[in-house]
């Protein structure tokens, strides 16, 4: 039996969709598939870390530690979707000029996080003058900001997309990314090398069978494609700027 691993953020937004897809899958490769979501991203990761995973759907900064760390094989990733962030305040506060700025994030972990700083970076805001209050969702992030407990917070592109008009009315965006250089792939294990050309195939074909199209429309997906080595290159790069984040603080 093989197990499916899926990022939080999209079991979050798709539960019942991902068990749908996880349902085809089994029945287009043939084989079982155990799929149990896990609502923490640090959890997810560490569960995928300690073994006993063969297909994953990560995040970018995950699945660069899967594929270090477990030698994953990166096969396909969303059409024309990519990980932004926007820095966010509440209405009209602007950046306040009292230190700490305090600044909700998802996760040090995260691509949010990551492309966050570099919004940071871009307004001249010194990290050594910010204080992160790291919450365990996108949404707490936003909701620490409302509630007034941050002053800012690091938002995925996706999650404020996903805000109800009322809720976004409250906030600005102060900055946000446009890069297109990260994205949520596709892995397997090593041990489904041997099956990579099928899964990677069956993926691919999605959206042009009609079950497959349906399923990947609920979960707001237009297809998948394979990943090629630019791309891959790109994730390589972003992973480098990550580990040089974390190894100066």
């Amino acid at each position: 039996m093989y197990q499916l691993s899926v990022c939080p953020h999209d079991t979050a937004k798709h539960m019942v969709e991902w068990f749908q897809f996880n349902t085809y899958l089994q029945r287009q490769l043939d084989c079982p598939i155990h799929f149990e979501p896990i609502d923490s991203f640090i959890l997810e990761q560490t569960a995928v870390l300690s073994g006993g995973y063969q297909l994953c759907y990560a995040n970018p900064l995950s699945a660069c530690t899967y594929i270090q760390e477990l030698d994953f094989i990166p096969i396909v990733k969303p059409i024309g979707l990519y990980d932004e962030t926007l820095l966010v305040a509440r209405k009209s506060a602007g950046i306040p000029e009292q230190r700490p700025l305090t600044i909700a994030t998802a996760s040090g972990e995260l691509i949010t996080h990551t492309l966050g700083l570099s919004l940071l970076e871009g307004l001249k805001i010194p990290q050594a003058e910010c204080e992160f209050k790291v919450v365990d969702s996108h949404m707490r992030s936003i909701h620490s900001v409302l509630k007034e407990q941050a002053a800012l917070a690091f938002v995925f592109n996706d999650t404020w997309h996903n805000l109800s008009e009322s809720t976004r009315a409250q906030l600005d965006i102060l900055a946000e990314t446009r890069d297109q250089i990260a994205f949520h792939c596709f892995l397997i294990a090593p041990e489904l090398t041997e099956r990579k050309e099928e899964i990677q195939s069956l993926l691919v074909a999605m959206k042009e069978d009609p079950k497959g199209r349906h399923i990947l429309e609920s979960l707001g997906l237009q297809g998948f494609e394979p990943i090629s080595e630019d791309a891959m290159d790109t994730l390589k790069t972003l992973m480098a700027y990550y580990q040089a984040l974390y190894n100066s603080e």
